[in-house]
């Protein structure tokens, strides 16, 4: 594991995009060059009784820029405070933390075809990935779950993932939008028949069970990434256990990422 220390990376955007969702872009060259699909930052408040740092996912990299993009939830005070940093304020983070995506396994020698799946807030931590994809030519089929139409996502959905996706496909609960169900009902209808080369999938845990569920029924190999809570990110409080493989392991230093046939979603 790779010495880590804390950077001050400036703000260069901070604003709304849909109902309680912000996007913060920063300048972190040193992030911005080395980060992966699925890694993650600790985000560092400093302020009263909210020392603990939050995670956040990374949604979005330039290297040449020397900036990173996350895209985060008001949740509670920590994130309510995030969202009113103004621009050109210095935060410190730490990271990019955490084992991203493998798609080294994804064949080389011919064209490979994935299913991207995504629930909710658990969307964003895909965009760079299927970026990664595209520019290696991976043929991407993407499925977003929500809850209803009011919480789509849209800056991400029109302006960022649809020009990239081979097939975009949106699920809500209440059928106010795209298919009415779960998004893996949609996946199941439109996309258990095909056999992808491999399923990523970030969301909620039942989410990702049933994706899990559904990769094994038709053979295909995937990979979860699982959001938990966390209290230091570098492993040393172990407060964002999982059970894998009859053991538990770290979500923040042995994930965030897991293979699907291994992690047990039992919460």
């Amino acid at each position: 594991m790779k010495e880590m220390h804390l950077i001050d990376a400036k703000i260069i955007r901070n604003e709304k995009i849909d109902h309680d969702i912000f996007a913060m872009e920063l300048h972190a060259p040193e992030i911005a060059k080395t980060a992966r699909a699925g890694q993650f930052i600790m985000v560092y408040l400093d302020k009263g009784e909210l020392l603990l740092p939050r995670p956040i996912s990374i949604y979005d990299t330039d290297c040449d820029a020397g900036t990173m993009k996350i895209i985060y939830q008001v949740v509670g005070k920590g994130t309510a405070v995030l969202s009113k940093l103004p621009f050109a304020q210095d935060v410190k983070i730490l990271g990019a933390l955490g084992n991203g995506f493998d798609i080294e396994a994804l064949a080389s020698d011919k064209p490979s075809h994935v299913a991207i799946v995504g629930g909710g807030i658990g969307i964003p931590p895909l965009y760079l990935l299927a970026k990664t994809l595209a520019a290696r030519g991976v043929k991407i089929d993407v499925y977003m779950g929500f809850r209803n139409a009011a919480s789509i996502l849209m800056d991400i959905l029109v302006n960022d993932l649809l020009p990239i996706a081979n097939k975009n496909s949106i699920a809500t609960e209440d059928g106010s939008a795209g298919y009415h169900g779960y998004v893996t009902g949609v996946l199941e209808s439109q996309g258990a028949g095909i056999q992808y080369d491999e399923i990523f999938s970030c969301g909620p845990k039942l989410m990702l069970q049933a994706v899990a569920n559904l990769a094994k029924r038709v053979n295909t190999p995937c990979q979860l990434c699982m959001e938990e809570r966390m209290a230091c990110g570098i492993g040393t409080c172990v407060g964002c256990v999982v059970k894998v493989g009859g053991n538990y392991v770290r979500v923040c230093t042995e994930g965030p990422v897991f293979r699907g046939d291994e992690v047990m979603c039992d919460g």
